[in-house]
């Protein structure tokens, strides 16, 4: 079982940004992670009274999940159109492209936050930044006669954090379309001693722009049906737990690897995968489609089982199992409803 270039091992194979008291972030995108098509997800670290400073994506949506934590949202677009909400662990939210934003800890512990963007290079403006690199002019105009700000340099490069010392907030906005719980979403399954997968997209969270996510939930001993999306790439995080990977490429050896928290894996358009969960506790990924309106998984299963029998069999046939030449592949019976989660309790690993 090996890694290859499909999967990112994020805390021993990129570097992190760290800034002391405040904050810790690894940022992928296609420059150390090249396979990426239009997606990709940072993971953040954001420590008690800190915040991801003012900013905005000229060039991507983002979508956030919370691991862990208590965190501030606060977004604005235009003079109609801001919000302010909090969100707690296993909660979304989304930014439009180009939406002023802060990421503020409320919390009196560390939040564990994914960072989803529709694009592999995303890019940010930070206030600071923006405000260094207008004329001085402007900048002497804007809050006249103050004189020091039309002296000031600020950085060129963006900080990314800084010290937030929670006040009282602007009034948090009730039912916020920007904010998404995903325990409030009926989910597409549900067994107690599989787990659960649920996503949000465009049909239950219909302001959505280029991007989407899923949950899946792996109760030990318990792997994925083998599945494939036709119309989106998808990027997977390890949010909890330990687990193996699986990809089936036409051209290469199938790909099984050991995925572990905050690993990173992408699936191209198409492409069949699985994953399962072998250990004691449970398994979670959030995965990242590079649309808003994913088509659902086509299942391994479900698409075997819908063609005709005769034609099943002749087509498994063809392929022999040496040494001893049988081909159990032809008595492959499936119902067409996808199963989703299935027990390996009694399998060999």
């Amino acid at each position: 079982m090996k890694s290859d270039e499909y999967h990112l091992e994020t805390r021993s194979k990129i570097g992190a940004f760290s800034q002391k008291d405040r904050a810790r972030a690894w940022l992928v995108s296609q420059d150390n992670f090249p396979v990426l098509e239009d997606i990709t997800c940072y993971t953040l670290e954001l420590w008690d009274e800190s915040m991801r400073v003012p900013h905005w994506h000229p060039n991507a949506s983002e979508l956030g999940y919370v691991i862990s934590g208590s965190v501030q949202i606060i977004i604005w677009r235009s003079p109609g159109e801001s919000a302010v909400f909090n969100v707690e662990a296993g909660m979304c939210w989304f930014i439009p492209q180009g939406a002023l934003h802060s990421l503020n800890n409320i919390g009196a512990h560390k939040a564990e936050l994914l960072v989803g963007f529709s694009s592999h290079k995303p890019q940010d403006i930070d206030l600071p930044v923006a405000f260094n690199g207008v004329p001085a002019f402007l900048r002497d105009a804007y809050t006249s006669p103050h004189s020091d700000l039309k002296k000031w340099r600020g950085p060129c490069a963006n900080p990314l954090v800084s010290k937030f010392s929670v006040f009282s907030p602007p009034h948090q906005s009730t039912g916020s379309p920007y904010k998404f719980d995903l325990a409030q979403v009926t989910p597409l399954f549900q067994d107690p001693k599989l787990g659960s997968i649920t996503w949000g997209i465009k049909d239950n969270w219909n302001i959505l722009q280029n991007i989407s996510l899923l949950r899946a939930q792996l109760k030990p001993k318990t792997a994925r049906d083998a599945i494939w999306y036709p119309d989106a790439g998808t990027l997977y995080i390890v949010a909890h737990g330990t687990g193996q990977f699986q990809h089936v490429f036409a051209d290469k050896e199938p790909r099984l690897f050991v995925i572990k928290q905050f690993d990173y894996i992408f699936v191209p358009t198409g492409i069949l995968h699985t994953f399962v969960n072998n250990a004691s506790e449970d398994l979670e990924l959030i995965a990242f489609f590079n649309k808003a309106d994913p088509k659902p998984e086509i299942s391994l299963s479900v698409a075997t089982s819908f063609f005709p029998e005769s034609l099943r069999k002749e087509a498994m046939t063809e392929y022999k199992n040496p040494p001893d030449n049988s081909n159990p592949l032809k008595e492959l019976k499936f119902t067409l409803q996808t199963p989703y989660l299935i027990d390996i309790s009694d399998k060999k690993i």
